[in-house]
């Protein structure tokens, strides 16, 4: 491993329901799997981490967020009902390093736009992410909006832009993507112990995207894309693991750490080149 550029990667679902008082079994396996991640993220150390959700989603241009500390309350739009709908965040964010990602994005002949005012909207998947990987508030983010207008290819060259913004820096960093798997929902009240998979073929898409992600096929993974987007209603086109693949990171087997339902939806925490626990 060398000692800068990206370090180590992370796929995990941002659904508020990760941080339900009472989960329902898959809920708290995902994350506790993904309290489990970042511990492991936090043990290398790196002094940034690149952050894409596909829940704060943008028209034009890649958005980036150059606040160095927004925080505050937040209820979601969906789940406001419910004791997990309502989050407080207080963020750290790498604004030199997000500066050098935006001007290599320009270079690139993309449109990076800076966004920095009070009160801006952090997201759910945001806010749910950092509670989780990062409980004491250790890690400083460098975030990019999710373009709805993006392609796949596109997505993965503002990754690309980020990998060499690091190495270019000489920084050690990460990248967490935060995005589900298939995101067919109940189109119900359900409790928690009735979730499930809404589609029993959502679940075996699913399957069959996880091995390849186990095995290191990202070509794979990158070719059935859009299909499986098709086929799984797959969050986002799951445009999000081809801004992961642009970094790099993904080249070698991922490893599973939990797989599961959220709400109908498919969820999973993967990880790459993350040490061993002590």
């Amino acid at each position: 491993m060398t000692d800068r550029g990206i370090q180590a990667g992370v796929l995990l679902p941002g659904m508020p329901h990760l941080l339900a008082d009472k989960p329902a079994t898959s809920w708290a396996a995902l994350a506790d799997s993904a309290r489990t991640v970042g511990d492991r993220l936090r043990a290398i150390e790196p002094d940034v981490v690149l952050l894409l959700s596909t829940q704060w989603f943008t028209v034009l241009g890649h958005q980036f967020q150059c606040d160095p500390n927004p925080r505050g309350a937040h209820t979601d739009e969906n789940w406001y009902a419910y004791d997990y709908g309502h989050l407080s965040y207080d963020l750290r964010f790498d604004v030199e390093f997000t500066e050098r990602w935006a001007a290599r994005v320009d270079a690139d002949g993309m449109q990076a736009r800076r966004t920095r005012y009070q009160g801006f909207p952090i997201d759910t998947g945001t806010i749910v992410t950092s509670t989780l990987l990062d409980p004491q508030r250790t890690l400083r983010w460098a975030q990019v909006s999710c373009n709805l207008y993006a392609d796949a290819d596109t997505l993965a060259q503002v990754g690309r832009a980020g990998a060499e913004a690091a190495r270019d820096a000489g920084v050690r960093a990460a990248v967490v993507v935060v995005s589900g798997l298939s995101s067919g929902l109940i189109q119900q009240w359900i409790e928690p112990d009735q979730d499930r998979i809404a589609e029993p073929a959502h679940d075996r898409w699913n399957e069959r995207i996880l091995q390849m992600l186990t095995a290191g096929d990202t070509d794979q993974v990158l070719a059935v894309r859009e299909d499986y987007a098709r086929q799984a209603q797959a969050d986002s086109q799951f445009r999000a693991f081809a801004f992961l693949a642009g970094t790099g990171v993904a080249a070698t087997p991922g490893q599973l750490h939990s797989y599961g339902a959220l709400w109908g939806t498919g969820a999973a925490v993967l990880s790459w080149n993350l040490p061993a626990p002590a």
